[in-house]
């Protein structure tokens, strides 16, 4: 029989035994708990645990909730795929986040979009993203990144837009991204890119949106981009590009905005742009070199909304039949000479903008424009607010009319050869806030009414 006091040492250590039990086992729940909250998925939890530990600055506390209190999967700006719980994107765009990007990030496998637009990442852009295979949409653009353009991108084989942006990068484009067989979007506009545009991105037949404007590239455009058959936009003004725009690009019929401004593009326009490219919006190639006729094909170009054709040394009568761009809303054509032979009607073409009710911006300065200003000058779009026919050899009275123009906040015809009196009629532009007379031949008092117009600087 045993003695009291061994009963009593063995009630106490059973006690302690089965505390000790219980101790591991709640040790053992609490384990397995964690464990199952991330179902096996410590690799995603740690990348973006991670991820966290390189951003300095959150002002909008939007990675509050990015503890252990809650599964990753619910964590702010994170979406994960309902079957393995994996996580498939991360969404933080313009939460004012600023940092450097986690190289560990390319450790989320199932990762298929990371939008990081318009936050304050900088330095270089990790290499590792090219391990994501299943990364479709990459945004990080309007950032702080620099250095180059990682090679191994390629490695994201599934990828289809590609925006890097307003951002700080160097060096050329490189050959690898060539291998983007599904790429249809690629944004990298103003950055400090050089090396020209490559020919290999002609290899990207599934290219629908190309933007590189504001690189300092140089270079000529290459012939093989006319091999994107389903391209849509191509935006590429302020390159430094020079040579001619090769005929291919104007077989690429699908193409709505066209914008090459700001280079020293050369040559002339084939006559047939407005059949070729009958999808066009925007046409911007203005501040170029290019020479001969505004093709009178451009007619057809029915969606057409902005046509901007100045600074350049365009000729030769303007004979596009703009009544049948019934969407136009800016014609910016100043700066050529659109002066015809032995003519002095060469602004006739304001009678066929009656149709434009969209009309806002006519811009028609030093064009070198013969002849008296049509009455149907006050039968444009009442949505007109920008009016420039100044610089050019207009002559005659200024027609009553133009005070119909009542949505104009600037008109500029000056210095031109107007003749007579000022019409009073110009009192009823009630919004005027800008007018130049400037450099003609009227004669006779300004009227009164303008005095009422209280918005208006008179030069």
């Amino acid at each position: 029989m045993k003695s009291p006091q061994a009963m009593i040492c063995l009630s106490a250590f059973s006690r302690i035994s089965f505390l000790f039990y219980g101790l591991a086992i709640i040790c053992l729940i609490t384990s397995a708990t964690v464990s199952a909250s991330y179902d096996g998925n410590e690799t995603d939890h740690l990348a973006l645990l991670s991820f966290k530990s390189k951003i300095t600055h959150d002002p909008y506390k939007v990675l509050t909730s990015w503890n252990h209190s809650f599964h990753f999967c619910d964590w702010s700006g994170i979406s994960c795929g309902k079957r393995h719980k994996r996580v498939i994107a991360i969404r933080l765009g313009s939460q004012g986040l600023e940092g450097s990007l986690s190289r560990h990030v390319g450790n989320l496998s199932f990762l298929r979009e990371l939008y990081l637009r318009n936050n304050s990442f900088q330095g270089t852009i990790p290499h590792e993203l090219g391990r994501l295979s299943r990364l479709r949409r990459l945004y990080l653009d309007a950032n702080k990144f620099n250095g180059v353009i990682p090679a191994n991108l390629s490695g994201c084989s599934n990828l289809e837009e590609l925006h890097l942006g307003l951002n700080k990068l160097v060096g050329s484009i490189p050959k690898e991204m060539s291998l983007l067989s599904k790429l249809s979007l690629l944004v990298i506009q103003l950055n400090k890119l050089t090396g020209g545009i490559p020919p290999f991105l002609g290899n990207i037949t599934s290219m629908e949106v190309f933007s590189v404007a504001g690189n300092p590239l140089g270079g000529i455009i290459p012939d093989t981009l006319g091999l994107w058959k389903s391209l849509a936009g191509f935006g590429c003004g302020g390159c430094n590009l020079y040579g001619s725009i090769p005929y291919s690009i104007f077989n690429l019929s699908l193409l709505v905005n066209f914008s090459l401004p700001g280079n020293h593009l050369t040559g002339s326009l084939p006559s047939e742009i407005g059949n070729q490219l009958p999808k066009l919006e925007w046409l911007q190639l203005w501040g170029n070199e290019l020479t001969g006729v505004l093709p009178p094909s451009i007619s057809n170009c029915s969606k057409l909304g902005r046509l901007e054709m100045g600074n350049n040394s365009f000729s030769g009568k303007l004979t596009i039949d703009f009544s049948k761009l019934r969407d136009i809303n800016e014609i910016y054509l100043a700066n050529n000479n659109f002066h015809g032979r032995r003519e002095a009607d060469d602004i006739r073409f304001i009678d066929s903008l009656r149709n434009c009710t969209k009309l806002v911006t006519l811009e028609l300065y030093n064009c070198n424009l013969i002849g008296v200003l049509p009455i149907s000058i006050g039968n444009l779009s009442d949505q007109l607010k920008f009016l420039n026919l100044g610089d050019n050899q207009s002559f005659g009275s200024l027609p009553s009319s133009i005070g119909s123009l009542v949505g104009l906040t600037i008109l500029d015809l000056g210095p031109n050869r107007f003749k007579g009196k000022i019409p009073t009629a110009i009192g009823k532009l009630q919004k005027l806030q800008y007018l130049s007379l400037s450099s003609n031949q009227f004669s006779g008092p300004i009227p009164d009414a303008i005095g009422n117009l209280s918005e208006l600087i008179i030069e």
